[in-house]
């Protein structure tokens, strides 16, 4: 049996408590538990929780969506966030099975797939097109076919969108948008990164596995669901490769920098623009629902779709940037459709929930950038596009109530911050706990990040109707 599989953190717990008699030798065993924890906590595991704090004052819900939907379509637009697994993992299953376990009436328990995944297929990304010319360390970031035209490699990069929809026995249906920007970095990510340091402090299994799938979409070919960033052929070698670094140290490494935090640092480089363009395009194809809730309709939403966007981690970050459209990027047909689209949807969206965000941390790449790279010039923005739509409705007062980010933070999650005051955007920042406490002492750092979905309190606080009795929460 495996350190991780009969590792008890209980046992470990008590005994940090216990042996405190020499200085310093608490914070040693707490930092040893904090990185054992990490290392050993499933990513899927069941939430340990406590009931989220009650709002500071009278807020939208999803849940007062959901009961004044009269007739319109109700839209999640769901963005993943950091350190996604890749093939297979369907982030937004922990939301659409929470929802259906609060709504209790969803015929399915975590939804059904709605028409075949769509990828973003235009300009760049169309099927066969070159990859673009970026380079790492002095070597392509996707191989060219040898016929020099086009890119296998490229075509599997696309990202893509997964569309679901909750049907319910007696209430509207809820249309679920997953949106998957992840094969964008996997190619640079898994060879670079993985690949590399599974040679220097040993290999990582799980990650290694992720990287080498290759397996293409029989529904639309060219495309692939899973692709072999890591050749088949060398898997093996890497396997057997010695673990040179400490267990708690590599497990560190491979986990939250190789897989994590090096998704961070490609957001926010040249890739960016590729990875924002992607997200309009899903966007796009999202919105293109017909009254009768058929797809394939306009490609713009209709006057009978609300949205709410709910984002974890990272996506946060991309959803709103995907407004800021490069000034020097080509000014191409699809790329001022998508601009305009977004707004457009912004213009139909009262509320954002956000499931950690690093809005802050990642702001600090950006201290003299001009104000359109700014997070809260788009942002306030969406409050602006928010207002004009109300305006615009028949038999408006010409007054509009400011949309709202609700962002849920559990305090031991080491990937949130609170999010800023806006002036156009209401916001509410708000307290939940993911994951079980150890005598105080630590909470599951995976856990506690990865668990907002699956919290019963965070569901419940997004879905209970909110009413004016309930007691305040201080508001950052």
């Amino acid at each position: 049996m495996g350190i991780c599989s009969s590792f008890d953190p209980r046992l470990l717990a008590a005994t940090a408590s216990f042996r405190t008699s020499k200085s310093g030798l608490l914070q040693t065993v707490s930092a040893v538990l904090l990185g054992v924890l990490l290392a050993c906590s499933p990513r899927s595991s069941s939430a340990q929780t406590t009931p989220a704090d009650p709002p500071d004052k009278q807020t939208a819900s999803l849940g007062d969506s959901l009961q004044r939907t009269g007739g319109k379509q109700l839209h999640i637009l769901y963005v993943h966030g950091i350190a996604s697994d890749g093939p297979g993992d369907h982030d937004s299953w922990r939301l659409r099975r929470g929802i259906c376990k609060f709504l209790k009436d969803c015929t399915t328990p975590a939804g059904e797939l709605d028409g075949k995944t769509e990828y973003a297929d235009q300009d760049e990304f169309a099927l066969n097109a070159p990859p673009p010319p970026l380079q790492y360390l002095g070597r392509p970031a996707w191989k060219i076919d040898p016929s020099g035209t086009s890119s296998q490699e490229w075509n599997a990069a696309a990202p893509f969108v997964v569309h679901w929809k909750l049907k319910r026995s007696s209430n509207p249906t809820i249309y679920v948008d997953e949106i998957n920007w992840w094969p964008l970095i996997f190619s640079l990510k898994c060879r670079q990164i993985v690949e590399s340091d599974a040679w220097l402090v040993g290999p990582s299994a799980d990650r290694i596995k992720s990287c080498s799938a290759l397996k293409p979409d029989t529904g639309v070919p060219g495309r692939f669901i899973s692709y072999d960033w890591i050749p088949n052929r060398d898997v093996p070698n890497l396997l057997s490769l010695p673990s040179r670094g400490a267990l708690v140290n590599r497990k560190l490494k491979n986990g939250l920098l190789n897989w994590g935090v090096s998704d961070a640092l490609l957001v926010l480089g040249p890739l960016r623009t590729y990875l924002l363009d992607g997200i309009r395009q899903l966007i796009l194809k999202s919105v293109a629902v017909s009254p009768d809730g058929s797809r394939g309709g306009l490609a713009t939403p209709g006057a009978n779709q609300e949205y709410v966007i709910v984002s974890h981690s990272l996506g946060s970050y991309l959803i709103f940037s995907a407004l800021d459209i490069n000034p020097s990027a080509p000014k191409t047909l699809t790329v001022q459709r998508s601009g305009d689209a977004f707004e457009q949807i912004l213009g139909h969206t009262s509320l954002v929930y956000f499931f950690a965000n690093q809005l802050r941390l990642l702001a600090l790449a950006g201290l003299d950038g001009a104000s359109e790279k700014s997070l809260v010039t788009h942002l306030e923005a969406w409050g602006r596009f928010r207002c004009d739509y109300l305006k615009s409705l028949p038999g408006s007062t010409q007054t509009c109530a400011r949309p709202q980010i609700i962002a849920l933070n559990d305090p031991s999650d080491l990937l949130t911050w609170t999010v800023p005051e806006l002036a156009t955007v209401e916001v509410h920042n708000m307290v939940v706990k993911n994951a079980r406490h150890w005598l105080w002492l630590i909470e599951s750092p995976t856990k506690a990040h990865n668990n907002y979905a699956l919290n019963k309190s965070a569901i419940g606080q997004m879905l209970k109707l909110i009413n004016p009795d309930q007691v305040a929460l201080g508001t950052h």
